[in-house]
């Protein structure tokens, strides 16, 4: 497997310089366009929520470790923000509402995001949040929730 890093800074919202280091791990790994944006979409997701919502006005440091092989891309994004897994985020009571569109903006983008992962992992170890984002080459879509998978939620 080819491994890049990209390390984002002091609040720098990842915008087109993630999205292109996403592209290239996916072009060497060949993913479909359709598989290109599930993970750009979850890389995105992860390091804006990181940036906003665990850095807040701090600022800090996100590092993201991608690898691209002929089964297809991992990424390992990592940040010091305070501890936070995507699986806890539940956008049920939104879902159930009567009308999901009222309320506060937002809610919906982690759970969207994570549903197109074959795989997604989280961990906080020595102060560090861990998220591991796989797509897989053979990948035909969504997960069905099995063996840990990223639909297991």
């Amino acid at each position: 497997m080819t491994q890049h890093r990209l390390r984002l800074r002091e609040g720098r919202c990842a915008g087109e310089e993630l999205a292109e280091f996403v592209r290239s791990l996916a072009r060497q790994a060949g993913l479909d366009p359709q598989q290109v944006y599930r993970l750009r979409l979850a890389a995105d997701e992860i390091t804006t929520n990181i940036v906003l919502h665990g850095y807040g006005d701090a600022g800090g440091v996100v590092e993201i470790e991608g690898e691209a092989g002929p089964d297809g891309v991992r990424l390992r994004i990592e940040d010091s923000a305070p501890p936070f897994d995507p699986h806890t985020h539940d956008p049920g009571p939104r879902l159930g509402a009567a009308d999901p569109t009222e309320g506060p903006e937002g809610g919906f983008g982690l759970y969207l995001a994570l549903r197109g992962l074959d795989y997604f992992a989280y961990d906080y170890v020595g102060g560090r949040n861990l998220n591991t984002l796989v797509v897989r080459r053979t990948s035909s879509g969504g997960t069905d929730g099995q063996d840990g998978r990223a639909g297991d939620r």
